[in-house]
């Protein structure tokens, strides 16, 4: 093959190398996944000795068959991207400067004894980011460091975006047999979930993998398709029926359609006779709920609520699923609580003898019975308390609500080092203005970050890890969502660049210095020399379904497969297990009698200030995954800004012209935004996309990087009292035209 420039090659093509002129026989393709999310789509690189030179979905692939987003296309380019960080960086002064990962990881080792010997352990602080969360070991072994220096100062975007889907299960139940996927579903209702953008869905909702042409497969052969979303969602204009609620009245619509189902006894009587305790006093707790009432609050015609109820309770099968909007409204625990209700009472369940569609084969195969289990409670007594707003620990975590205050404030328990991996609190928190403060009041800040992010700018230490072409990894973490028995195990497809570390590593590499020993799911991990990525997964896939020696068996050669034995059937439940489903815990009755005594104005919508004229809701944007892929080229061509989408007439009775920067005004901040027209918005709403921007940005610079809708966002009012979640949309906001001074 002669190469004689650099253009990108695909199998079998001449390509190009601006460095010489040679004959290249050493090209290789190479099979993987990708990790930019947790979808793990199949993929092909073309590899040519240590370079990637092409990157392809794997038409191979049983899951994805060939599909790949914006987004995974990326990866090559994250590898090879000039401006990457291939080592570790000190900061000294204003400035950064090169230093050998080893001696990083010395001084890291020696400032956090330190900080423990003054300060006690729980001064000791991780942010576990989404990219962590794509390195499976990470979690593990982050938890088990802080469980060896007795800190329970852990933090996850789990209580940043949508706790609720992870933790209210401990208090409704669980039901061991599996819920309905959108494979076997006859009808489904997205709550704000826009899995074409978004390309994430929970079980039951819309696969991520070419979910256009999924969603139109399913269409077409006659599933009812039914979305609640105050936006004309890409899924909603596709939608049988879209009720385009308004912002934050989620609970109260399901609340609704929830009576209706119940008084024309269109549940399923059997499964609720069995499973459900207190029918009847849910019923009770929804007589305010009344079709009237509904209609006006939720600004949704009475006719679609009537329609959208029976048409979701005659099923027979498919479940009702939320996105991120309504779980970052007000009442976002409540919400998710009434779809697990609505789920329950029309028995989305698979049943004895019927065969569930997940069965994740890389971990522990627990038998699927036909019953409801109760997860161990998470929250609450017994847990470890926050000093601020009454919150406490929250499964293993600390809620990241409390964060800032916990590092900004004297006394026992106050954070002075955080280890940020692969996360970008700057950008992902509330209340940006504080959390910045309390950044930059670290006495120890590392960042472990391939770029120079709004958040890893402020660390001490910024290390530089090893990217998803450089890393083996396998698909464990991805298997709550695929609804196939599928595994795949990948080796690196090129050697690391630079002087890297991956992200788990870094915290078995500050547990040697520190003499700590480290445990995964109660196995010991060798502390003598730093274990394999592969030795650390075997620990945590110890008595999987499928052996995890197989599946990389299996990898090697086909790439990711599907294991059929894996699945089994329902058994029946244990004559022991008398569970039923809580429909009425206490503090949902409470919630509920709140929604309900809400002073609502002369439109039916609660009443606000009277400042605040438009509420700001959260949306997603295709080309970027969070905070993550705003740097990189090809997806920047997309756009660069978050947009204020807004309802066409309001611009125009504004006398606010599309392209037009406008000041976006909260309780608690000020944003500059950029106006843009939309036909899918109703009046009185603004739209606009989370996480990007810095503190710096204003109007010299937002239509680049855009602005962080956060800094609207208060961290102390407005909070989930379980989940410390605060809320992130639906906020009141005033507009205005920006006025250059």
């Amino acid at each position: 093959m002669v190469r004689v420039g650099r253009i990108r090659y695909f199998a079998g093509k001449v390509y190009i190398n601006n460095k010489s002129l040679r004959i290249s026989v050493t090209i290789t393709t190479k099979k993987t996944f990708c990790r930019f999310c947790l979808s793990c789509c199949g993929l092909e690189i073309d590899v040519d000795g240590d370079e990637a030179l092409a990157l392809r979905g794997d038409t191979s692939n049983p899951l994805s068959a060939g599909y790949t987003c914006l987004r995974g296309r990326e990866l090559i380019n994250i590898q090879q991207h000039p401006d990457r960080i291939r080592g570790a960086l000190k900061r000294i002064g204003g400035s950064f400067t090169e230093i050998t990962m080893t001696q990083a990881l010395d001084e890291i080792a020696h400032k956090t004894q330190r900080l423990m010997d003054q300060y006690g352990g729980r001064a000791i602080a991780s942010y576990n980011g989404s990219w962590a969360w794509s390195n499976l070991p990470t979690l593990p072994l982050s938890k088990s460091f802080h469980q060896a220096i007795a800190s329970p100062s852990v933090f996850s975007p789990m209580t940043l975006d949508q706790p609720a889907k992870a933790f209210m299960l401990c208090r409704f139940g669980l039901w061991a047999g599996g819920i309905h996927a959108f494979k076997d579903a006859d009808v489904v209702m997205f709550i704000g979930n826009n899995a074409l953008l978004s390309q994430y869905s929970p079980l039951g909702g819309l696969p991520p993998y070419n979910p256009v042409r999924r969603l139109q497969d399913a269409l077409d052969k006659g599933l009812q398709l039914l979305v609640i979303d105050p936006r004309k969602t890409e899924v909603a204009s596709r939608a049988t029926l879209h009720l385009q609620v308004r912002p934050g009245e989620d609970t109260t619509l399901l609340s609704g359609m929830i009576r209706i189902i119940i008084d024309e006894q269109l549940y399923d009587h059997q499964f609720c006779n069995e499973f459900i305790d207190d029918l009847n006093g849910l019923r009770e707790m929804l007589e305010p709920f009344t079709l009237s009432y509904v209609s006006q609050r939720a600004d949704v015609p009475r006719e679609q609520i009537t329609t959208a109820a029976r048409m979701f309770a005659a099923g027979p099968r498919g479940a009702a699923s939320t996105g991120t909007g309504p779980e970052m409204s007000p009442r976002g625990s409540l919400t998710e609580h009434m779809v697990m209700v609505i789920n329950a009472i029309c028995g989305r369940y698979y049943r004895e003898g019927e065969e569930p569609a997940v069965a994740p084969p890389l971990s522990v195969g627990r038998q699927a019975k036909a019953q409801v289990v109760f997860p161990p409670q998470a929250w609450g007594e017994g847990f470890v308390k926050s000093r601020f707003r009454g919150l406490t620990q929250i499964g293993d975590e600390m809620p990241c609500n409390i964060m800032a205050d916990e590092i900004l404030t004297p006394g026992e328990g106050q954070i002075r080092a955080l280890f940020c991996v692969g996360g970008n609190p700057m950008i992902a928190f509330p209340n940006q203005e504080k959390i910045g403060r309390a950044l930059e009041d670290l006495p120890l800040l590392v960042a472990i970050d391939p770029w120079l992010s709004a958040t890893s700018r402020r660390a001490h230490y910024i290390l530089g890890p090893k990217v998803a072409l450089e890393r083996a990894d396998a698909t464990l973490l991805g298997e709550m969502y695929f609804e196939e028995p599928y595994a795949h195990y990948t080796e690196a497809v090129v050697e690391a660049q630079g002087d890297t570390i991956e992200e788990w590593e870094f915290f078995w590499q500050i547990a040697k210095r520190l003499g700590l020993s480290l445990s995964v799911h109660g196995q010991a991990v060798p502390m003598d020399n730093c274990p394999s990525k592969y030795q650390i997964t075997e620990l945590m896939t110890r008595d999987s379904r499928i052996p995890l020696s197989r599946v990389k068996a299996d990898s090697a050669i086909a790439g990711g497969t599907i294991y059929p034995e894996a699945r089994g059937v329902v058994a029946a439940k244990s004559p022991s297990n008398h569970n039923r489903f809580r429909v009425l815990p206490k503090d949902v009755r409470d919630q509920l009698q709140e929604v309900a005594n809400e002073v609502l104005n002369e439109s039916g919508s609660v009443a606000m200030d009277g400042s605040y004229s438009h509420l700001l809701i959260s949306r997603r944007i295709k080309q970027f995954f969070n905070s993550t892929g705003h740097n990189l080229q090809q997806l920047k061509t997309k756009g660069t800004t978050n947009y204020a989408y807004m309802n066409s007439s309001d611009l125009h009775n504004m006398g606010i012209e599309s392209g037009t920067l406008v000041e976006i005004s909260s309780s608690t901040g000020t944003i500059i935004g950029v106006a843009k027209s939309s036909y899918d918005l109703k009046s009185g709403v603004v739209s606009m996309a989370h996480a990007f921007g810095d503190n710096n940005s204003d109007a010299t610079n937002v239509r680049q990087q855009g602005s962080s809708t956060n800094r609207l966002v208060s961290d102390e009012a407005h909070f989930d009292s379980i989940t410390g979640q605060a809320r992130q949309s639906a906020i009141p906001v005033s507009i205005s035209v920006y006025e250059e001074t």
